[in-house]
């Protein structure tokens, strides 16, 4: 069998590219298509160890950087979506106020809150999600 370099690389190929959908980094499907393509290569001109490594260098060389470069276009073209921020918008009961460090009551437990605005909220007063800032919620009066 001459091709077993060829179906290595399309192994690794395939490993890489279901990698890449576990963590949608993009980096990768760069390696994933290298290795491919290394794939192809061997398989059409059988080539020994060193020189599979120079194709799959080179393929690496030009995939990472067109991998980042569609990585940052996706992520600059995504745009401010009711899914960006679910919260947003919700209501919530202020069932806590230590000296400024607000709790407030949303989808049945208690979360760290920020006040946006002037006067400070009276326990029991509902308020609106302006924002999630990882656990902790910026709200607002309703209204």
């Amino acid at each position: 069998m001459h091709h077993w370099m060829s179906l290595v690389f399309l192994a690794a190929g395939i490993i890489l590219a279901v990698m890449e959908m576990a963590t949608l980094t993009f980096y990768l499907a760069g390696l994933s298509f290298a290795a491919l393509a290394t794939a192809l290569y061997t398989w059409l001109y059988p080539a020994v160890w060193w020189q599979a490594a120079i194709v799959f260098a080179v393929a690496v060389v030009i995939a990472l950087p067109l991998a980042h470069l569609l990585r940052r276009r996706l992520q600059a073209s995504r745009t401010n979506s009711r899914l960006d921020d679910m919260d947003k918008g919700a209501l919530v009961t202020v069932a806590e106020d230590n000296n400024g460090a607000l709790k407030v009551k949303y989808r049945d437990s208690l979360w760290e809150a920020v006040w946006e605005g002037g006067e400070r909220p009276k326990i029991g007063a509902r308020a609106e999600v302006v924002a999630r800032d990882g656990s902790r919620l910026r709200i607002k009066a309703t209204g």
